[in-house]
């Protein structure tokens, strides 16, 4: 057990200061490594917090995190989130209403949300400790459909069940009709969600910042592939024109069956979801930079 608590000088939103007694680390058993560090974080860590529990990520038959497992994470002050950007986005589903503190760790692959790598994980922690650290807030985008709400940090992705056919996707903006795209899929993502599947099919990179929604094509025929950006406070209305067989994938993880002509309506949430950034670490254009190869390793630029 802890023997003492910490509060540490990080504004959060309603100017409350972030105070960390309870932290879950949260990891994906099935990543090689990942198993031994969490038991290295806890045996480095356990006595300088109140809790500190390790919750791994195990699905039910409907492919969400068991009960047991999510009810550990409530009340967390922070999430260790050991694996990589695919963890999060699971992590994300389950604490969408929770506001808190996302530390991630990615465990040898490139990643656009994760924080460390393994090999700095007790730097990083003893930063942390220090209060040397900020968060930052993305926002959440969310579809109401058949008068149920969902929501997913990166995207929403609209189209067949099984590839080989195009879709038929209306696309209307403020309830004026701008697109029938004719296309694998329809994308609609959120600034976080740029660096994903968007990113992969030549979308636009956002700032973390950003409320700004993207809406692109998944391989249209004979319709351009532009991306649409749109602000915040704009909504999205979608609808399949022709199949039957559609569904709409959130976040990468859920797979929902979609009507043919029943609207999904999409906009950015008032939800968010927080990461905690240690301070003079973490730079998104530079790790984008760094991801993409912007910059050529013999580059002169200074």
């Amino acid at each position: 057990m802890a023997t003492g608590n910490f509060l540490f000088g990080c504004v959060m939103k309603n100017n409350q200061q972030l105070n960390i007694r309870k932290v879950s680390i949260f990891y994906n058993p099935d990543i090689s490594g990942a198993e031994s560090l969490v038991q290295q974080i806890q045996n480095d860590y356990e006595t300088k917090f109140d809790n500190l529990e390790s919750v791994p990520l195990v699905v039910n038959s409907e492919n969400k995190l068991i009960d047991k497992n999510e009810k550990k994470l409530i009340g967390s002050d922070l999430i260790i989130c050991v694996g990589g950007d695919g963890t999060v986005l699971r992590l994300a589903q389950s604490i969408v209403h929770e506001s808190i503190p996302i530390f991630g760790i990615r465990m040898g692959r490139l990643g656009f949300l994760t924080e460390s790598t393994s090999k700095e994980v007790n730097e990083k922690i003893n930063s942390i400790l220090s209060g040397d650290f900020y968060i930052e807030e993305r926002k959440l985008v969310k579809a109401e459909y058949d008068k149920k709400t969902f929501y997913a940090l990166n995207d929403f992705v609209i189209g067949r069940k099984n590839l080989g056919k195009t879709s038929s996707i209306g696309v209307w903006i403020n309830e004026m009709p701008i697109a029938e795209y004719r296309s694998d899929a329809v994308i609609v993502a959120s600034a976080t969600g740029s660096t994903g599947y968007t990113l992969s099919i030549g979308g636009p990179v956002l700032m973390p910042s950003s409320e700004s929604i993207i809406i692109m094509p998944l391989a249209p025929h004979l319709t351009p592939s532009n991306p649409i950006i749109l602000p915040s406070g704009d909504q999205v209305i979608l609808q399949v024109l022709r199949d039957t067989d559609a569904i709409m994938i959130i976040d990468g993880i859920h797979e929902l069956k979609i009507a043919k002509e029943k609207q999904i309506n999409i906009s950015i949430s008032q939800s968010s979801m927080f990461f905690l950034r240690i301070k003079n670490s973490y730079n998104f254009l530079n790790r984008v930079a760094d991801r993409l190869g912007w910059l050529r390793k013999d580059h002169t630029l200074s």
